[in-house]
């Protein structure tokens, strides 16, 4: 995968997940807890550590 298109796929995926953490999480301090914003609060957390791997993983390329 070519470096422009790696740090495509790694904003994305950090900023979907950054962005559920924050309805997740927003919706939890004003609301109150549900299963349905549980799950968004673990979908976030699970895109993120995706993204920090993907992220971390195609580095290398990035320096060109």
């Amino acid at each position: 995968m070519n470096p422009p298109e790696s740090r495509r796929w790694c904003l994305l995926l950090l900023g979907v997940g950054i962005g559920l953490l924050t309805v997740g999480i927003g919706y939890l301090l004003v609301v109150g807890t549900t299963l349905a914003d549980f799950l968004v609060i673990v979908a976030g957390l699970l895109l993120v550590w995706i993204g920090f791997i993907y992220c971390f993983a195609h580095l290398s390329g990035w320096r060109e």
